[in-house]
């Protein structure tokens, strides 16, 4: 794949005959076949060897994707290993310390040296490895807007760019490989000792596209323990598997052809149709995205393997806060342990929040080092999601929002008593719904935008309903899609709705399997029925790959 954006070229590395193009993504033949293969034979290989099995065939899919690549991942693999060993062997040294004949002075200065030492360890690894990531996917972006600099104060100096590779699956990786060392430095978890094993967490194949980021102590025992043959799992992960695949082929794909269209020409239609695009890439990015991860979950479960939820149905969300806690739910919570957490409790954040404490009063004291972290934290998420400033501004934008919420919290509490609004009330709730929702599609428009100043554009062209075309059903079917594709889009968002509120009130996957046999099997053949012969896919439409696999 070539992601361009603001003239910044990332290619991202997946196979395709003698091109680079999506011959391993989750939606081609070549994949399912593959999966179809792997399966039969982890459930045929003895169940002490079917580790090594799924080491094996994580490599393969990652050499045949990305072969000339897969030094970076090895380099992570090697060296999260040997610095996770490290670290470990300095908490060992600094328990025998106590048993040592020495004074408790001398005591305290050999552990200061043990600590001093362990975090070095750390840093250096975290260096070595977010260095790898923040060069290949940020070298250009930091040198073109230099070199804008540069000619603003009219200096000649130049820093050279160059047609930097975005290996396969780097950001999320190396996020989850730098979890586990964190995690080892923490005495959270112990270091393991089988170099396998530990490649194995980095390159587990069903989440190395586009996650979700597993943590070491929920996801290594899993893939290590030899899991029994389980007619339950299979039938649950294909499940999964097929769900993620309607919301992707049947719903994502199609909504993309609207949504490219209108974000490509909105300066020529109105503004109805501009608030159509926008609303139908919010419905892209949480099809997209959460369809990928259901079919990494259902591959993972198939063979027993249960990985972390992503997703919550984030669109029936109250709040921001709520959202960001429904949607991508595995990166939030990195964020949150390893960034938020940490950041919180430093010397400057607790001594500002005692000083606000002091002058402001307690509320503000202990919500004002939350909101400066939350801001922390989006800024992080923005620079996570790619070089460009749009996505740099998506991410403060969220933290800014969020940060003045939890500020204003008792303000707004106060309008609610006063204006005596029912906050419970299915009527305020469903407005909360709903303004989330429109606040989520401001920042879809940050994030999809060509660059912040078309952005800005869009933004404005969606108030502009004063334009609304005398025959909106023309306009439509300018976007690219024809009537049928229109009647089988609003089919398939009203069974998605359905199926989400169904989920929000029970586990939906528990139900259907205690239905009968000919209901069950009437259920599947509708749903493969509508996958193959609803899917975008044939002459002039080409599956499109998952608009996370750029990240």
């Amino acid at each position: 794949m070539i992601y361009t954006k603001n003239g910044f070229e990332i290619k991202q590395i997946l196979k395709k005959d003698k091109d680079w193009g999506i011959n391993m993504a989750f939606n081609t033949l070549t994949f399912l076949l593959f999966f179809v293969v792997i399966l039969i034979l982890y459930y045929i290989v003895p169940l002490k060897y079917r580790w090594i099995f799924l080491l094996l065939s994580s490599y393969f899919f990652y050499l045949y994707a990305s072969v000339k690549f897969a030094l970076f991942i090895i380099i992570t693999t090697i060296s999260s290993y040997i610095g996770a060993i490290m670290i470990d062997k300095t908490h060992v040294e600094e328990r025998k310390i106590k048993d040592m004949d020495l004074t408790a002075a001398e005591k305290k200065i050999e552990k200061e040296k043990i600590k001093k030492n362990r975090k070095f360890i750390l840093i250096s690894l975290l260096v070595l490895n977010f260095g790898i990531l923040v060069f290949l996917k940020y070298f250009n972006f930091f040198a073109q807007n230099l070199n804008v600099l540069f000619d603003s104060i009219s200096l000649a100096n130049r820093v050279p760019t160059f047609n930097l590779i975005l290996p396969l699956g780097i950001s999320f990786y190396t996020f989850q490989t730098m979890s586990y060392v964190i995690d080892v430095y923490w005495g959270k978890v112990n270091a393991e000792r089988n170099l396998g094993k530990v490649a194995l967490f980095v390159s587990f194949f069903p989440q190395i596209i586009e996650g979700p980021i597993g943590r070491f102590k929920d996801l290594a025992p899993q893939l290590y323990k030899p899991n029994a043959n389980s007619e339950k799992n299979i039938v649950y992960g294909v499940q999964l598997m097929m769900w993620g695949y309607f919301k992707k082929m049947v719903i994502a794909d199609r909504v993309a052809v609207v949504a490219d269209f209108v974000f490509g020409n909105y300066l020529s239609i109105s503004g109805v149709g501009t608030i159509i695009g926008i609303f139908l890439y919010a419905i892209q990015d949480y099809t997209d995205f959460s369809g990928c991860i259901d079919i990494a979950r259902g591959c993972a479960q198939a063979m027993g393997i249960e990985m972390a939820e992503n997703f919550k149905r984030p669109y029936f969300s109250r709040t921001i806060p709520e959202f960001w806690r429904r949607w991508h739910m595995s990166l939030g919570a990195w964020m949150k342990d390893y960034v938020f957490y940490p950041f919180s409790l430093t010397k400057v954040m607790r001594k500002l929040g005692k000083a606000t404490k002091k002058r402001f009063g307690k509320y503000l004291g202990r919500t004002l080092p939350v909101a400066i972290g939350n801001i922390l934290v989006f800024f992080l998420v923005g620079v996570w999601h790619g070089a460009n400033w749009n996505y740099i501004v998506w991410g403060l934008f969220y933290g800014v929002l969020i940060a003045i919420a939890s500020l204003m919290k008792p303000i707004f509490d106060w309008l609610n008593t006063k204006l005596k609004i029912k906050t419970n009330s299915k009527l305020f709730i469903g407005f909360q719904i709903l303004r989330t929702f429109w606040i989520t599609c401001i920042g879809c428009i940050i994030f999809r935008a060509e660059n912040l100043h078309a952005a800005w554009d869009i933004f404005l062209k969606s108030f502009q309903i004063i334009d609304f075309p005398l025959n909106i059903k023309a306009e439509l079917l300018t976007f690219g899609l024809n009537k049928a594709n229109y009647i089988v889009l609003l089919a398939s968002l009203i069974i998605l709705f359905i199926i989400d509120v169904f989920q929000e009130k029970m586990l939906i996957r528990d139900w259907f399997n205690k239905r009968n046999l000919v209901f069950k099997f009437f259920i599947y053949f509708i749903a493969f029925a509508a996958i193959i012969a609803l899917g975008m896919y044939g002459p002039g439409m080409s599956s499109n790959q998952f608009v996370y696999m750029q990240f």
